[in-house]
């Protein structure tokens, strides 16, 4: 084993050898080890196929690491879940829906029915579960089917879409992005976010493909024939944040703001990062400014682990239902009673008053960062979050994993109440925001304005950006040196991540040829280079794994920036010098 260094807080835990079930299994041991031995609330642990992302909110020495796993192997390491009795698994398959069976027929030089048929024929094995909710890395594809993987990433794969790349087989749980090339769906669950242990399967699984036409029977319905006798409705293991049998975040009682208008699939509950729950393949979420989103929280008063609005589209309207206190900051313009708010200085709210949120004027002077509106207390939906407590503790949405918040997008007619956070007490010198969850009465004036709670938090956004930028484990010096020697300009952006173009055709050559890898886990800021020299930079809501090569990581400190920034933008890297700057 040998430890590679992917920025300043991941660190890869690689081990030797080709991908195999065997080297899964080591994999999969070690790994629920040093989740056993490292603080669950600080490090992310996300097994790939020959290595192990080690993510967390401070520095792991690599030495540290690399005697935590020595020693876990000389111990025997952690139980081998699943692999002296494996569970079989058959999943019904309509070949040809939504498939790229024109290029992979040309691609592979074989007929669409020899193409189906191979990949039906195969037996398959859980490989561990990462890249979105429930996603299953299989081993076995036929090496007649092995192909690379899509030069830039298809915007549409559909929901329950079978695929593969390279000598690896999956399934998509949901709609959206992805590099592997279609061969056909399934209606087989794969995740189910109101249990503890939300994936269907898990590593050392045995799966089989059955071809269905036109996705009826079982399928049609949502679920799948079983090979083996499991009921998988039932748990699996305990939680893996928190307690079990932990009681439920509800929000405390009473409406306090109503959703009137929003922009459609854009805003969202979001607050600290969720830690822990990448093996899932579930997003760590959380607000893309955390800055702000703190100033805010000191701001108002809310729970520094509760949840507060955020608005990538700042286009929106809400009322209270009943009297609170709330600020907002980021690049938006919000308005009560007929007057403007100014960003960063909490305001009194009054039950029955509109709230409205538009986008800020372009110019020069635009105020920067995602827009965020805290309340005191913080805000969670009416009912309690979405998913299993263990799963959506904090708050924050995951919209493909259906955790945290509504578990969707935020929509009209959503109601919100006063979360149920632990509270936050202000230090010395600082009034205390009194805000009841049903009364009216507040201490005024609130606590100090984000201007001096969170410095630059509300500074003036760049036409320009430069993000520093770390070298990649694997994506090697071509790579991270080609990034640092041209200009990009945002093209698309999302909570997912950002794509860049190069600014000009002379950016456009010499794209190292970086090749693709068996995929891994992906570090927050990961900058993936796929081979049309588009890089995409990874933000909170990312997959947990991939497999186009990662040749830098962006400093978390400049991501804020790059989340608001508006197609056009012009974006260079920097390496950072010796002191981090």
């Amino acid at each position: 084993m040998r430890v590679e260094t992917a920025g300043p807080w991941a660190r890869y835990l690689v081990f030797d050898g080709p991908p195999s079930p065997e080297l899964s299994r080591r994999i999969g041991a070690v790994a629920e080890a040093l989740r056993a031995a490292l603080p669950r609330d600080a490090f992310d642990v996300v097994p790939g196929y020959v290595d192990i992302l080690v993510e967390g909110r401070a520095a792991l020495a690599p030495e540290r690491l690399l005697a935590l796993a020595e020693a876990t192997e000389v111990s025997g390491g952690a139980p081998d879940v699943g692999a002296d009795h494996p569970r079989t698994f058959e999943v019904p398959v309509a070949y040809g829906a939504g498939a790229d069976a024109a290029t992979l027929t040309d691609r592979l030089g074989l007929a669409w029915p020899d193409i189906a048929g191979l990949h039906a024929a195969g037996k398959y094995t859980v490989a561990y579960i990462g890249f979105t909710p429930g996603f299953p890395y299989l081993h076995g594809l036929d090496h007649r089917l092995q192909t690379p993987r899509r030069d830039r990433p298809r915007p549409d794969v559909p929901a329950g879409a079978v695929a593969m790349a390279g000598a690896q087989a999956g399934i998509y749980p949901d709609a959206g992005p992805g590099g592997w090339w279609v061969l056909g769906t399934t209606g087989f669950p794969l995740f189910m976010p109101d249990r503890p242990e939300p994936t269907v399967l898990r590593a050392g699984d045995e799966v089989r493909f059955v071809p269905r036409a036109g996705g009826g029977g079982d399928q049609a319905r949502g679920r799948a024939p079983l090979a083996a006798d499991v009921d998988y409705h039932a748990p699996l293991g305990t939680p893996t944040v928190g307690a079990p049998g932990a009681p439920a975040e509800h929000a405390a009682a009473g409406p306090l703001v109503t959703v009137l208008e929003v922009w459609p699939e854009s805003a969202s509950l979001q607050g600290r990062p969720r830690v822990g729950v990448g093996r899932h393949g579930l997003a760590e979420a959380g607000a893309l400014d955390q800055r702000l989103l703190l100033a805010l929280h000191l701001a108002v008063g809310a729970p520094l682990d509760g949840a507060s609005l955020e608005f990538p589209v700042p286009h929106a309207a809400l009322r209270a239902e009943a009297s609170t206190v709330a600020a907002f900051g980021g690049a938006a313009t919000a308005s009560l009673r007929g007057e403007e708010l100014t960003p960063g200085v909490p305001f009194e709210w009054r039950a029955g008053e509109v709230l409205a949120l538009r986008p800020a004027p372009a110019g020069p002077r635009q105020r920067a960062g995602v827009p965020i509106l805290s309340v005191a207390g913080g805000l969670a939906p009416l009912a309690g979050h979405a998913g299993h407590p263990s799963l959506a503790a904090g708050g924050s949405t995951d919209v493909r994993g259906r955790v945290g918040g509504f578990g969707r997008w935020l929509r009209a007619g959503d109601v919100l109440a006063r979360g149920a956070g632990r509270a936050w007490s202000p230090g010395a010198g600082t009034a205390r925001l009194t805000a009841e969850p049903g009364g009216s009465t507040h201490t005024w004036p609130p606590v100090q304005p984000v201007r001096q709670a969170g410095g630059a938090a509300l500074g003036h956004y760049p036409s320009e950006l430069g993000l520093r930028l770390y070298p990649g484990a694997r994506g090697g010096a071509a790579g991270f040196a080609h990034l640092l020697s041209r200009t990009f300009v945002v093209s698309e952006r999302s909570r997912m991540g950002v794509r860049l173009e190069p600014r000009s055709e002379l950016d456009t050559r010499g794209v190292p040829a970086t090749g693709a890898e068996a995929s891994r886990g992906m570090p927050l800021g990961a900058v993936q280079l796929p081979p049309d020299g588009r890089p995409l930079v990874l933000l909170a809501d990312r997959g947990r794994t991939g497999g186009y090569p990662v040749v830098g990581v962006v400093a978390r400190v400049d991501l804020a920036g790059l989340a608001q920034a508006r197609a056009g933008t012009v974006v260079t890297f920097r390496a950072p010098s010796e002191h981090g700057s």
